[in-house]
């Protein structure tokens, strides 16, 4: 990525223009990076897990005002389709267009263009954020209100990754207590979903992953185990077997991997249920014997946790805000926007849980 000064027009109808303060790194953006979703046009901004203050509204734009504290939201809510209107999904029919033409959405009289220039040149949003820049422009629908008294800078994770992770189990599923739990993957959004098994009083939290670095901080956050990949002596689906006794009651996926996914489903008991969580590339598929279905184990997906975005993460912000979720211990590096690229290295290393752009 480079650094360039670009041309931020101001927001038209529905649309909110925003001064980032502070914005993560998730590994979505890697992905798309590296070119695994080909229907993102180019050339953008990316990132979308923004924190910032509102500096203009457009026209018919009513839930913030220009002052406001707001989190940028890849995930939208416009609380007037049908989806919105139930109660059993957070999916969004605003996502359709506002998030894979890299431009401003249709669906509530924004006009399909981009606010984005850069030497004359016309710049692609990334899903409807684009926070790795100093200002954006945002629909209303990806744009929540938070707590005045909020630091942007922690609290930019809660825009996607930490929510992502915290909701898949604190929501997206009903955990009993004492159950058993897998979680692959504890990076930043494994690890908060590790959280929200402990806080469902999980049984058995077993935390998965290459790196025997991340061990400490995700027994921290609530595993009662955890098991590098790598130095495994049988193979990893006997091994959860065994510490299993015979299969988990939940499995989460938390990264992007089809192959994870195949072994999660096989480590599920019957009646038990596997949560998609990571984000894959676009091409990747993954295989699974119906039997396994029909013995009453199902599969489920739900992006951000499966929360109405705009109505539940203010909820999740007022949380950590009064000391009981610790977002901050997510945050282990950060860096200016001049270095973003060293950012990047950073969480391909595998060295981050969370890093942050800070722009003041």
């Amino acid at each position: 990525m480079s650094i360039e000064t670009v041309e931020v027009a101001p927001p038209k109808t529905g649309e909110i223009r925003v001064k980032i303060q502070a914005t993560a790194l998730c590994h979505s953006d890697l992905y798309l990076l590296d070119g695994n979703y080909p229907k993102q046009p180019h050339p953008l901004i990316m990132g979308h897990e923004g924190g910032g203050i509102v500096e203009s509204i457009g026209e018919g734009v009513t839930s913030v005002k220009p002052g406001d504290k707001v989190l940028t939201l890849f995930w939208p809510q416009c609380k007037k389709c049908k989806p919105c209107q139930a109660t059993d999904n957070n999916f969004c029919e605003d996502i359709m267009t506002v998030k894979c033409e890299g431009l401003m959405g249709r669906t509530l009289g924004t006009d399909g263009t981009t606010r984005f220039t850069c030497k004359g040149q016309p710049i692609n949003h990334m899903v409807g954020c684009s926070s790795f820049s100093e200002y954006t422009v945002i629909p209303e629908t990806s744009c929540v209100k938070i707590d005045p008294k909020t630091v942007l800078q922690d609290s930019c994770i809660m825009a996607c990754g930490f929510s992502t992770g915290y909701g898949s189990s604190i929501k997206t599923v009903n955990i009993k207590p004492g159950a058993k739990t897998a979680v692959w993957g504890v990076g930043g959004v494994g690890l908060a979903c590790v959280l929200g098994c402990r806080d469902k009083n999980a049984g058995l939290i077993v935390g998965i992953d290459v790196n025997s670095e991340k061990e400490q901080i995700a027994k921290k956050m609530g595993c009662t185990d955890f098991i590098n990949v790598n130095n495994l002596k049988t193979t990893l689906a006997e091994t959860l077997k065994e510490k299993s006794n015979g299969g988990f009651d939940y499995t989460f996926v938390c990264i992007g991997n089809a192959g994870a996914m195949e072994t999660a489903i096989e480590a599920t008991a019957p009646g038990g249920t596997m949560v998609i969580v990571g984000v894959t590339p676009e091409s990747s598929q993954m295989s699974v014997s119906p039997l396994f279905l029909l013995n009453s184990r199902q599969i489920i997906g739900r992006l951000i946790g499966g929360y109405k975005v705009r109505d539940d993460i203010p909820k999740i912000v007022d949380l950590a805000n009064q000391g009981k979720l610790p977002v901050k211990e997510f945050i282990t590096h950060r860096f200016p926007l001049e270095q973003i690229n060293k950012a990047i290295e950073v969480m391909k290393a595998g060295e981050s849980i969370r890093s942050v752009i800070n722009f003041e």
